[in-house]
């Protein structure tokens, strides 16, 4: 049986644009928040084996006034890949978090509910490399796409732009997987999904949180994707 990390993957990356002026009992915009951020940029690849292609989707840049329309139009490339194969998301609370809030906003629409019947299976790299790989990882804060890349012998995006982002995130989850595989291999997707749900809520209060950006919440522990009822 081929184990998932050699068959087909998607990923995921997003940008944020600057957010919107902060008014009167709104946060300062001293780090990054989904709740208030806007999606600047997005891109979903596509590869279904290690040697084959990367397609990648989605719009380039997004214009300020077309946040919702981009945002629906990820949300429809997801719901398209979204059966059957599971979704790369470096810091998915983040990612997710803000595609929700950007559909909701301009859609009224949950990302759940864009998706239809069809439910994500997320793998974060994010989460992974804290979780399994303790002895690089103890007493040091998260390591970011660039750290990540170094540490598992992937390219880092040179060109900086989303989509590279999203075809690293493939190349990095599949080397994370092999580098792991006598732990990996027996988990299907689906258990590694509900693994990591476990893993994040069991690290809300420590040292140094998964969900590190904005200030923190009450839903802070809930993965991959925050409820609104945070906001």
């Amino acid at each position: 049986m081929t184990p998932w990390y050699e068959g087909p993957l998607a990923a995921l990356a997003v940008r944020a644009a600057a957010p919107p002026p902060a008014g009167p009992g709104t946060q300062d915009g001293s780090g990054p928040d989904p709740e208030s951020d806007r999606l600047g940029d997005a891109a979903v690849a596509v590869q279904h084996t290690p040697r084959s292609p990367v397609e990648t989707h989605g719009p380039r840049a997004v214009p300020d006034t077309a946040e919702g329309r981009s945002a629906a139009d990820i949300a429809r490339i997801l719901a398209s890949y979204a059966a059957g194969t599971p979704l790369v998301v470096l810091d998915a609370p983040y990612v997710l978090t803000l595609l929700d809030r950007e559909l909701r906003r301009h859609r009224h629409t949950p990302l759940p509910a864009c998706l239809g019947v069809r439910t994500l299976c997320v793998l974060d790299p994010v989460l992974l490399d804290r979780r399994l790989d303790r002895d690089a990882t103890a007493g040091r804060s998260r390591r970011g796409t660039a750290q990540l890349c170094a540490a598992y012998g992937v390219s880092t995006p040179r060109g900086g732009t989303v989509q590279e982002e999203a075809v690293a995130a493939l190349a990095l989850t599949r080397a994370l997987g092999r580098r792991f595989a006598p732990r990996l291999t027996g988990l299907t997707p689906a258990a590694l999904h509900t693994l990591q749900a476990i893993w994040f809520a069991a690290e809300r209060d420590a040292p140094v949180p998964w969900f590190s950006r904005g200030t923190r919440r009450s839903a802070d522990h809930i993965w991959p994707l925050r409820p609104p009822s945070a906001a």
